[in-house]
């Protein structure tokens, strides 16, 4: 008999384990991400528990990877570089690439900035180590201008935005959804050849903690994930009516916005291959050259590309690129 309740204890046991789901802390920007997944039904059946926490730039998402309160953080090329090159135990496992000209220099009717050349003398809002700072040093090449020629504020996107519509600042360089929302809400303007385009790769990158890599679990959630992203991604281009929809309603952002976000930012996932590490390579090394970046960094060991397959294949049908490079 105690024989027999052993046994039963013990399949109960093997039981209750076997049903325990592994769970990922998920860190997303402003949950576009997110949403795509929820919206194509790539998280219906689930073999793991996904804890999402939203953010509204990509700076916290690596704070809280390094931290160790997230597994896995999606963010732009450049927050990501910063950590690294600080030492943060993380590692991209996936990528996706936006328009890079949906990553641009706004101003305001009346600020006298018709050409890139007018920038001169002009304060101009930036996120520090971000595509906005990217940019606008880009800009500034381009124009034949030094960055002494003006001046940066360095502010986050929502003070970036209040800063330019108060008139505290001439430009300001941002990204999507707040390049849609500021045009829409604040009557803002482009800029003249102000966008990403030839300056910026546009790539976005998912991350995971070195901690989550190890655990075999996770590491097969996390791979599983990057598919179904990709996945979601693709259903997002071939649905954006009902995609614009879906990120008005979960973000309460009117649908001109999320309308014109998706139209301007065209994401689409990429194949995740060594040519991502010359990418991100070539912008450390811009950064060096403004001294942005305090130190020298090799990224090839940044990347983690085992974890990619899935991804891959699903990306394997868009060859089309939304945009130029950077560093073509």
């Amino acid at each position: 008999m105690r024989l027999v309740v052993a046994i039963l204890l013990s399949v109960m046991a093997g039981a209750a384990t076997a049903a325990e789901k592994v769970t990922l802390r998920l860190g997303d920007v402003k949950g576009d991400r997110f949403i795509s997944l929820r919206e194509s039904g790539e998280l219906n059946n689930l073999p793991y528990e996904l804890k999402l926490t939203s953010f509204d730039s990509g700076a916290p998402v690596q704070e809280a990877l390094n931290a160790g309160a997230l597994d896995v953080g999606f963010t732009g090329d450049l927050p990501f570089l910063f950590v690294y090159a600080a030492g943060a135990p993380v590692k991209a496992v996936g990528a996706w690439q936006n328009n890079p000209d949906s990553i641009a220099l706004l101003t305001r009717p009346n600020s006298g900035i018709h050409k890139l050349s007018d920038l001169k003398g002009k304060q101009i809002a930036v996120n520090r180590g971000g595509w906005g700072h990217y940019l606008v040093l880009g800009l500034l090449e381009r124009a034949g201008l030094k960055p002494a020629d003006v001046k940066l504020r360095f502010l986050g996107p929502v003070d970036g935005r209040a800063a330019l519509a108060s008139h505290a600042v001439d430009a300001w360089a941002t990204w999507e959804p707040y390049v849609s929302s500021a045009i829409v809400v604040d009557n803002a303007v482009l800029v003249p050849q102000g966008g990403g385009k030839g300056i910026l790769s546009g790539y976005s990158y998912a991350l995971a903690r070195e901690e989550a890599l190890k655990d075999p679990a996770k590491r097969q959630a996390i791979a599983d994930l990057q598919g179904r992203l990709a996945k979601a991604q693709i259903w997002a281009i071939q649905h954006p009516a009902a995609f614009a929809d879906a990120l008005s309603k979960s973000l309460g952002m009117p649908p001109a916005i999320t309308q014109r976000w998706i139209a301007n930012a065209q994401i689409r996932p990429v194949n995740f291959t060594p040519t991502l590490a010359d990418s991100l390579q070539h912008s450390a090394d811009f950064f060096l050259r403004y001294r942005v970046l305090p130190k020298a960094v090799n990224v090839r060991q940044a990347f983690d590309y085992q974890l990619a397959g899935q991804a891959n294949q699903a990306a394997a049908g868009l060859t089309q690129p939304v945009g130029e490079n950077s560093h073509e």
